[in-house]
């Protein structure tokens, strides 16, 4: 059966969001990602876990600086032992911007943005050091450069001989190298088709310098997909979606420069802050969006991630995106045109 799985935003109300899940279930997707800015990733994978039979169930990502490798562990294999081992832990690192904002409303705990790599590693060593002493009911003692467990006793529900994948949510070298060292797969948010062969190169450096197999790093990508019969339509939502994404953060723009796109990241950006969104979203080419998303028919987007698989994407990650999108803030718009993609584009053939 061909590979697929989703990607799972906010702009949904939670019964909605499972309603999605239990369809990608019937269809044939291999694992659902779902985000944490909008509600608790752990709460929400736990319901769905009993909603559904055999989709995996992913944290797409859990960025490592609100939660402790401790209570990290806690949480994964509650949904693991809830769902009868179907979950997949997502970490990831956040940018600076992300962090600070969800971070500054609690002065009395600040929480620096450094290290990052460093921090994602030590998170999946104590993370698995934990689970394992769990599995053997035995005390823990983990220490690192920034986290130190001590003498931990883990009474968590964690199942003899059940491991639980990790996959890293990265789209920079240094991240797919490391998931190339540690992680059982990787998928970045925002891939462009012709930086795929260069990224899974660092996947096996990664895994070289390890010891490691790179086969056994599962390459994945987000893949926004807009399936409308207006192909248009389809595309001028995806430029929105792009306009934004170039627009919003610092993180982004500053990477959407690096692929040589500076000027149009500053004009796009001038555009946004001016009001101007559909202007910035025209402005666009078409090389630029036609790289990181596919839109149109059905028949058009499932070639469109075959040109993804094509390149190296063992696992693409469809990320729906409704014809009319212009941000992600809540509309009715989103849970109908979701579950059209999910449908339409399903592995198992489409359903309803």
């Amino acid at each position: 059966m061909t590979r697929l799985a989703l990607g799972l935003s906010a702009g949904m109300t939670l019964e909605e969001i499972i309603e999605c899940v239990r369809l990608a279930d019937r269809g044939g997707y291999e694992t659902v990602f779902v985000i944490e800015s909008y509600a608790d990733q752990y709460a929400l994978l736990g319901a769905c876990a009993r909603e559904t039979s055999r989709i995996r169930l992913a944290t797409g990502v859990t960025t490592v600086y609100y939660r402790t490798p401790t209570s990290l562990a806690v949480a994964a294999a509650t949904v693991a032992e809830l769902s009868g081992g179907r979950f997949v832990l997502g970490l990831g690192t956040g940018h600076r911007e992300i962090v600070r904002m969800r971070d500054d409303v609690e002065p009395a705990r600040p929480l620096p943005y450094a290290r990052s790599l460093d921090r994602l590693r030590e998170t999946v060593e104590a993370v698995r050091a934990v689970a394992a002493a769990a599995e053997r009911n035995e005390h823990v003692s983990y220490r690192g450069e920034i986290f130190e467990i001590r003498d931990y006793l883990p009474w968590i529900p964690v199942r003899p001989g059940r491991r639980i994948p990790i996959y890293f949510g990265s789209f920079f070298e240094a991240g797919w190298e490391l998931a190339g060292e540690l992680a059982d797969g990787v998928v970045p948010i925002v891939m462009p088709l012709p930086l795929v062969d260069r990224y899974v190169a660092a996947v096996h450096r990664g895994a070289a310098r390890a010891g490691r197999d790179p086969g056994e790093v599962d390459v994945g990508c987000y893949v926004p997909c807009c399936v409308d019969d207006d192909e248009e339509r389809a595309r001028l939502a995806l430029r929105h979606l792009v306009a934004f994404h170039m627009s919003e953060y610092r993180h982004y723009q500053r990477w959407f420069a690096n692929q040589g796109h500076a000027a149009l990241v500053e004009r796009v950006g001038e555009l946004v802050r001016g009001g101007e969104l559909l202007a910035a979203a025209r402005l666009l080419p078409d090389d630029v969006v036609d790289s990181v998303a596919v839109g149109g028919t059905a028949e058009q987007c499932r070639a469109g991630l075959e040109r993804y698989r094509a390149a190296g994407v063992q696992l693409p990650v469809v990320y729906p995106i409704h014809p009319g999108f212009t941000s992600y803030l809540p509309s009715p718009e989103t849970a109908v045109g979701t579950r059209h993609v999910i449908a339409s584009l399903a592995p198992d053939g489409p359903t309803g």
